[in-house]
């Protein structure tokens, strides 16, 4: 400090900002003598918690900030404001840690600060950083830039907001050249892909804008919030939750890992604000239940959020699905009467020709091969024999139905994997033992293992694993992930886990636990996830070896 004192000139960070309404007689005891606390006009304002008036002081090597501002009384005002760390004299003392430059100590001068020529005419504040060190900050005039497009995009795309850096703007005008600049730069590209994405929604002349349903618990009315959604962009399958503000509090993730969108939230009515501005952290980078007065409600607010998110992007992109449903490959199913399939009465269509329609039949090459590509441990279309021991189709007798289904389902009989009301012969040894799912169990990646993954009710979430490892096999861990257009994974939940022989398994996140298989048996295993459109599942097999 004493370096920076005896130097001729010191550096100082002038933050100026105008349309705004100045500072009252209450908001200045709360910015400079209390800790924690800010005087907000109304629930849909930014801050709340009083903690970001802190930040300029960080970057003053003096630790001292002055402010100035002209209010509705027309005059203006000031103050300095130093915050030391408070120390222990030899008499005993201890120094006080912050200092007021005022009228009398915490009183503000009715004048601006003396060391700056200039003079406001409009309302507003300015904040003086004082002892800041352009050198520990070298690119601050891009850092700033990029920060505040990163956190504040919705607010400058709906031009609520406009930032002059040294007289470089940012607006809505001219958003795509920083952006342009970021995409330039490999490293800055990684660092801001999600704000790539989401100025790609609000971009997008055809995105689709879905206004939220109405929340009667807290008397949150149709339309106070919105979700803009669009599938032209880089896709980061997130979406940014923002309140009226336009401030990013943060990303949500975990709403689809096959469907390709990306999204923006922005709560705009005044019931809704009110209650995230409640239960929205210190940091506002979070809403959590755990800020609200009554938690059981809140977390009901979240999780209907959380739902109406997800229906949308799930009504809005999902592959729109007919009556067929293709476990295996729909070319070796088709039904001979698909018009019946779909209900409709063969008399009733047109004919495909008029006259009489001339077949030619010729021999071709039988050496074609499937386009459907098969993973390393997914083996190909099963027989009609390993069908019905899997429970795929009807053995010679019917068993249970799935689920507990009226009328057979899909029917177990006699066979090496019976499920129906005695186990059959060969059938495994099941017994339920919560102790599989304990992380002590030594596993070793299965890798010699033939699966098939069977959509049952893709609606529910429903899908039947069928397996036939190549060696006794136990204390089964069974690990589910989807599988994205690119090959990336992500992780499902699994809700339920059930097998007909010995009813409920242990599942715990994307895992179920099984107490062993036997080799060269096909087995089944129902699950129910917590995604409900088609999925891509593959399954990896850990286990101890017998």
């Amino acid at each position: 400090m004493k370096s920076i004192l005896s130097k001729p000139e010191i550096s100082v960070l002038k933050i100026s900002d105008e349309n705004t309404t100045g500072l009252e007689p209450q908001n200045w005891e709360s910015l400079i003598e209390q800790a924690g606390s800010s005087v907000k006009s109304s629930d849909e304002s930014g801050g709340s918690f009083g903690i970001g008036k802190a930040a300029p002081f960080a970057v003053s090597d003096l630790r001292m900030v002055f402010y100035n501002t002209l209010a509705k009384q027309g005059s203006e005002q000031s103050i300095g404001v130093t915050k030391f760390v408070s120390f222990d004299l030899p008499n005993g003392e201890t120094t006080q840690g912050t200092g007021y430059f005022g009228e009398n100590e915490k009183t503000p001068f009715n004048h601006g600060v003396s060391f700056d020529p200039s003079t406001r005419s409009k309302l507003g504040t300015d904040v003086y950083v004082i002892g800041f060190d352009i050198n520990d900050f070298p690119d601050y005039k891009s850092e700033i830039m990029y920060s505040i497009l990163d956190n504040f995009l919705v607010s400058i795309e709906r031009n609520q907001l406009e930032v002059i850096v040294e007289g470089e703007v940012l607006n809505k005008d001219t958003i795509s050249k920083y952006l342009s600049e970021i995409i330039k730069d490999k490293k800055l590209e990684k660092t801001y892909i999600d704000l790539i994405s989401y100025y790609g929604v609000l971009a997008d002349k055809d995105h689709i804008v879905i206004n939220m349903p109405e929340f009667e618990p807290y008397a949150i009315e149709s339309g106070e919030a919105v979700l803009v959604l669009s599938n032209k962009t880089e896709n980061n399958r997130r979406v940014l939750m923002t309140r009226k503000a336009g401030m990013k509090i943060f990303d949500k993730k975990s709403i689809s890992g096959v469907l390709k969108f990306s999204g923006v939230f922005q709560a705009t009515g005044p019931n809704i604000n009110k209650v995230l501005k409640e239960i929205e952290n210190p940091n506002h980078d979070k809403w959590s239940v755990d800020r609200a007065s009554d938690k059981k409600r809140a977390k009901q607010f979240l999780d209907f959020v959380t739902k109406f998110i997800k229906k949308a992007v799930i009504d809005e992109y999902q592959e729109k699905i007919t009556q067929e449903v293709d476990a295996f490959g729909v070319s070796d199913f088709l039904p001979s009467n698909l018009d019946a399939l779909k209900g409709a009465k063969a008399e009733e269509k047109k004919p495909l020709v008029s006259g009489n329609a001339t077949i030619k039949i010729k021999n071709t090459s039988s050496d074609i091969t499937s386009t459907t590509p098969i993973r390393s441990n997914e083996t190909g279309e099963l027989s009609d024999e390993e069908l019905k021991k899997a429970g795929i189709v009807e053995g010679n007798s019917g068993g249970h139905g799935l689920d507990g289904g009226e009328g057979g389902g899909l029917g177990f009989g006699d066979n090496d994997f019976s499920g129906g009301d005695e186990a059959g012969h060969s059938s495994n040894d099941f017994e339920g033992d919560e102790m599989l799912v304990s992380d002590k169990i030594s596993r070793k990646r299965i890798a010699n293992m033939h699966y098939r993954v069977i959509e049952s009710d893709s609606s529910e979430g429903k899908y039947r694993i069928v397996l036939n490892p190549e060696k006794n096999i136990r204390d089964v861990m069974i690990s589910i992930a989807i599988i994205g257009d690119s090959g990336n994974k992500t992780k499902v939940k699994v809700k339920s886990a059930f097998n007909v022989n010995i009813g409920s398994l242990q599942a715990k996140a994307n895992n179920v636990y099984v107490p062993n298989l036997v080799r060269g048996k096909w087995q089944a295993i129902d699950v129910k996830v917590n995604q409900y459109n088609r999925l891509k599942l593959e399954v990896e097999v850990y286990a101890n070896f017998e």
